[in-house]
């Protein structure tokens, strides 16, 4: 018996509700039923760009949810709306995909997962970079032991555009959501460094023990976006993190919004006994992965060369939460267990950065 097509509602319009939609629509069991934003030229343009029927806009989540128009739901608003959605489509039934970070407490994720589990609900967390072919390669590699025991990991996220004059008209950035505090929690460490964080884990299967951490911010204050004056930037722009996960691995993650030259790069490299590899995503290129192992050459040469991701580690994010919703999850898309762990690592990088101390997890 066929699967049915599951119709999806998008909860916020803005950047990353591209990546949702286009996913929708290019699932064979999905189809983009509906869209909700609270500001009706955001849905304007992305009910036109995506094919929704304007009787299926909505500016109330709660109205697309009763609507009987929807199956499913993704939660694509900023983080601090994360927790009111979730909880929402966990009262109806309706299974969700929700952004990174899940929210800004630990105590309101544990809250929705224990809310889910209850009620047995479908869920995913996007963690988008788990459906990254090389992600997934290096995983394999790692995890079936081919590097031997694993001494160092070493990863950065770089992007650029929280540089002085790195807006599209060259001026500073304005103050977004991504700059508060109290709408997003964390800065740069919430915006990037949870999917770093998220990757390590993946990657290695292994979790975090200790934690070290630096983060401070740049440029204090950026215009308000309505050009009513100046505002205080209340996040980090840049974090350091020295750490030890399980099994004496030493872990150093760098993270900034402020890496000229680099629009969303991601590298990381894990050092073993009998090997190494590295794991590359360049805006450009696309995801890759070197590897050097198994034999003297190429040791002694200290030579990487780029191997081919095999097909069965291809993936797709909207498909995978298809494939959840319908029963053939493949059991690597993020949990809210995943989630849960990364808010109260993010936690402890912020409580480390605080107090210049060594925190255990």
């Amino acid at each position: 018996m066929a699967d049915k097509v599951i119709r999806v509602g998008v909860v916020g319009c803005g950047g990353i509700s591209n990546v949702h939609m286009r996913g929708i629509n290019a699932s064979k069991d999905l189809k983009l039923a509906a869209i909700c934003d609270i500001l009706p030229e955001m849905m304007e343009e992305k009910g036109n760009m995506y094919g929704v029927s304007r009787e299926n806009w909505f500016e109330k989540y709660t109205d697309m949810m009763d609507s009987g128009l929807v199956d499913a739901i993704t939660v694509a608003t900023p983080n601090d709306v994360h927790y009111e959605v979730a909880m929402a489509a966990i009262e109806r039934g309706i299974p969700f995909a929700v952004e990174k970070p899940v929210c800004n407490s630990s105590e309101e994720v544990k809250e929705i997962m224990d809310a889910a589990r209850k009620k047995n609900i479908p869920h995913m967390v996007n963690f988008s970079y788990r459906f990254k072919g090389a992600a997934r390669y290096a995983r394999e590699i790692v995890q079936s032991g081919q590097l031997g025991t694993i001494y160092h990991v070493n990863g950065e996220y770089l992007q650029s555009w929280g540089l002085p004059g790195a807006s599209k008209d060259g001026e500073q950035t304005p103050l977004v959501w991504r700059f508060m505090k109290e709408r997003t929690g964390s800065g740069a460490l919430g915006d990037l460094g949870c999917h770093l964080i998220d990757l390590v884990r993946f990657i290695t299967g292994r979790e975090f023990i200790y934690i070290n951490a630096d983060t401070d911010t740049f440029i204090k204050q950026r215009p308000m976006p309505d050009g009513s004056g100046m505002g205080d930037v209340t996040v980090d722009d840049y974090v350091t993190i020295m750490s030890q996960l399980e099994g004496q691995v030493a872990a150093n993650l760098n993270i900034t919004r402020f890496a000229y030259g680099r629009g969303n790069y991601q590298r990381i490299e894990i050092y073993g006994e009998k090997g190494s590899l590295r794991y590359n995503l360049e805006d450009e290129t696309g995801d890759s992965i070197e590897i050097n192992m198994g034999n003297r050459p190429m040791r002694d040469g200290h030579c990487f060369m780029t191997v081919p991701v095999p097909d069965h580690c291809m993936s797709d994010q909207l498909q995978s939460f298809a494939d959840i919703i319908n029963g053939r999850a493949d059991g690597l898309a993020a949990t809210l267990q995943d989630g849960l762990i990364n808010a109260g690592l993010l936690e402890k990088v912020l409580e480390s950065a605080k107090t210049g101390e060594k925190i255990k997890f």
